[in-house]
């Protein structure tokens, strides 16, 4: 597999248009506020993983291509997600409080097995305030919302199990990686065409789900 340089200047092209395009949104009121907020952090997450999977791409380092590609995959399942209704908006924001919290919870665990004398340790009050704002929102779920479930809904379950088992492989560090880091680029090719071509899709596809909707819609979720 090669790939062809129209592919690479056509995506280039395509961040450029979508950084111009993101760059120019305004929300004039809470709830084009509140959209904004997600649809700009998706967007430019995907931005920033490009640029590190197209220098990663001149550069042939393939762990960090499987990194970039797998985050953009990632990032076109959430955008398809959020962007089908205002309910899965929603339910995607509330993951910020879940991880958060888990966060806490864990590095507490963490701060109190290495400091056993602690009979109080200083991430209480990060787990009280994650706890109380999500008391305040009413919300009750206590797991975070898992990327493969998301994909399934989405239609890319396949393409997920797919690349997220190929791209393990390589940011891992498994017996394959690990004994195979020597030999560099060699051990695997063709990585770098799959791994630029599967992560310039997604790419287009987070641009591709957010550039039409706001046109359409502006910063609001599609009418029901």
């Amino acid at each position: 597999m090669s790939i062809e340089p129209e592919l690479v200047r056509k995506t280039d092209e395509a961040f450029q248009a979508f950084d111009v395009f993101t760059r120019s949104l305004r929300p004039t009121d809470e709830e084009t506020g509140r959209f904004y907020h997600v649809v700009s952090a998706l967007g430019d997450a995907a931005k920033m993983n490009y640029v590190t999977l197209r220098k990663a791409f001149e550069d042939d380092e393939q762990t960090l291509m499987a990194w970039s590609c797998r985050n953009l995959l990632e990032l076109a399942i959430f955008t398809k997600f959020v962007l089908c209704s205002k309910a899965n908006a929603d339910e995607f924001a509330v993951d910020r409080l879940i991880d958060g919290l888990q966060i806490g919870t864990s590095l507490k665990k963490l701060d109190l097995h290495l400091n056993p004398e602690l009979k109080v340790s200083t991430l209480d009050a990060v787990i009280d305030k994650f706890t109380e704002q999500m008391s305040e929102e009413g919300i009750t779920r206590t797991k975070f919302l898992a990327v493969r479930d998301l994909a399934e809904q989405v239609g890319m379950l396949e393409t997920y199990d797919t690349m997220n088992k190929v791209c393990s492989k390589f940011v891992h560090p498994t017996a394959w990686s690990l004994l195979t880091a020597d030999i560099g680029p060699a051990r695997f090719p063709e990585a770098r065409e799959i791994f630029y071509a599967c992560g310039a899709e997604y790419f287009i596809t987070v641009f591709a789900e957010i550039a039409p909707h706001i046109r359409r819609w502006g910063l609001r979720q599609k009418p029901k």
